[in-house]
């Protein structure tokens, strides 16, 4: 990545946090992501990090007091540990999709903050239709209405567009270009090589990968994951905590007018930190 501009404001951006492995990652990895990089504000998609299905405010406050996450979005999981419903409204930190059925108010699904007094972003998150459960709002017509909800002097503008297929991604990226500073995909696990900036205005990523186990199926165990599709047996599937990688994205935007000016996209395996961190031990 290169260096920081004056007039640069940098978001590192983290893929779903999935279970006991994923949230390891990030006590483990993200310490040396800020070191190495000096992010302003860094967003992560906690959806699956409890169990990997929810999760819970023991959890959100780790990511919020203990590693320094700014905003946490979640997708179509975010009610599956229902003491969500007893908290969420008291962290304007968390993020639910603006557009999903089961979300009354819109607002529940952006943010404005400040990274520095005076300087502000906002972050939205948004859930995709296609082949999703449930009758979900129109992404497109929610993301329009939103937008006119953010004053014009915030030009930094993030977008987690939570959604299953690269097409759609795609298209409400296209939608969105030059209205928003940087726009990710989430939800498949799977992170994707096709960073870019879209117009000299968007940085944009499909999916942005999962952060925990790869030795699974999308980060369930995968003994778990052939029974179901084997046997079609529909038992609790368990997240597997073999192999973790922390998946994040970098993108430099100019402050002044919300343009993206960079992207790059990173995957640490643990196993390589620890090989790196047993050197160390050795030589000191």
């Amino acid at each position: 990545m290169q260096p920081k501009g004056e007039s640069t404001v940098r978001i590192l951006a983290i893929g779903d946090v999935m279970g006991r492995a994923g949230r390891e990652c990030l006590e483990k990895a993200l310490p040396e992501a800020k070191r190495q990089f000096s992010p302003d504000v860094i967003i992560a998609n906690g959806e699956n990090a409890a169990g990997g299905f929810g999760i819970t405010e023991k959890i959100l406050l780790q990511f919020l007091q203990e590693q320094g996450i700014h905003v946490v979005t979640t997708g179509n999981h975010w009610a599956d540990k229902k003491e969500i419903y007893g908290f969420k409204k008291k962290y304007s930190e968390l993020l639910v999709p603006a557009n999903m059925y089961n979300v009354d108010e819109a607002r529940e699904g952006f943010v404005i903050k400040e990274w520095q007094p005076g300087y502000r972003y906002a972050v939205i998150n948004l859930l995709g239709r296609v082949f999703m459960k449930g009758e979900n709002r129109c992404p497109f017509m929610a993301l329009d209405r939103i937008l006119k909800q953010i004053p014009p002097a915030v030009k930094v503008r993030v977008v987690d567009f939570h959604a299953e297929t690269s097409s759609e991604k795609q298209a409400l990226a296209q939608y969105a270009v030059g209205r928003v500073s940087l726009f990710y995909g989430t939800h498949t696990h799977c992170p994707t090589a096709d960073e870019r900036v879209f117009g000299n205005k968007t940085g944009f990523v499909t999916d942005l990968g999962m952060t925990g186990a790869y030795d699974s199926v999308i980060g369930i165990e995968t003994d778990h994951s052939l029974r179901h599709f084997l046997q079609q047996d529909f038992k609790k599937f368990e997240p597997s905590e073999k192999d973790p990688w922390f998946c994040f994205l970098l993108a430099d935007i100019d402050r002044a007018t919300g343009y993206c000016q960079h992207v790059a996209r990173y995957r640490w395996k643990m196993s390589d930190m620890n090989l790196v961190e047993a050197e160390k031990g050795e030589n000191t």
